[in-house]
């Protein structure tokens, strides 16, 4: 089943031209970890590599679930049918996360393991992206086809002291397993180059 999966359709214009530019890019910068994608499946690669926490830089919560959060979940895990099948060993051999495979990646918003950034965009620079956000507004469709995800506003202001139905809305990148930072991998290309690869 998960083979024959496929990504949706883009359906906004695509700048042919930049797209070029941006795959260049991207196999010289991200398909080692990401993979390749081709029409032909045949000929798509996905590495499937996990990188240890200090090397991806994310927030670490989710990885260190098992080892420190949760670790009666792994418990719980193993001891059961599923466990059988397959063991669950988080720290073997070093926790982290695995890079995933990047099919459809633009409909997929907001990004990172934790949804803290929310456009393709500013995964590609990490020095921009805010501390606190919120959408734009609510509509499902309303897609922000330049920077490839969700139209946001920046906000100089958390969640803290707001009523819950107001800070519910607002993105607080400095709560407990909310963090943005990390992935700077794309930080040293030039803007151009971003806008490129972000568009392959």
């Amino acid at each position: 089943f998960v083979r024959s999966v496929r990504p949706p359709a883009y359906p906004y214009a695509i700048d042919t031209a930049l797209a070029e530019q941006g795959e260049t890019i991207f196999l010289a910068d991200c398909a080692g970890c990401h993979g390749t994608y081709a029409a032909d499946e045949t000929l798509e690669t996905y590495p499937n590599l996990l990188f240890p926490l200090d090397v991806i830089g994310t927030d670490p919560v989710v990885a260190e679930g098992g080892t420190i959060h949760a670790p009666h979940m792994v418990d719980w895990y193993n001891e059961s049918f599923y466990g059988e099948i397959t063991r669950m060993v988080p720290d073997d051999p070093f926790t982290g996360y695995a890079a995933p495979p990047l099919d459809g990646v633009w409909a997929t918003a907001p990004f990172l393991h934790n949804a803290s950034v929310p456009s393709i965009a500013l995964v590609l620079d990490s020095t921009k992206r805010p501390t606190y956000w919120r959408r734009v507004d609510y509509d499902s469709t309303n897609f922000d086809d330049k920077d490839l995800g969700w139209p946001c506003l920046s906000l100089d202001h958390g969640q803290d002291g707001l009523d819950k139905d107001e800070a519910k809305h607002i993105y607080d990148t400095t709560q407990f397993a909310h963090d943005n930072g990390g992935h700077p991998f794309g930080d040293h290309l030039t803007d151009h180059e971003r806008d490129a690869r972000h568009r392959c």
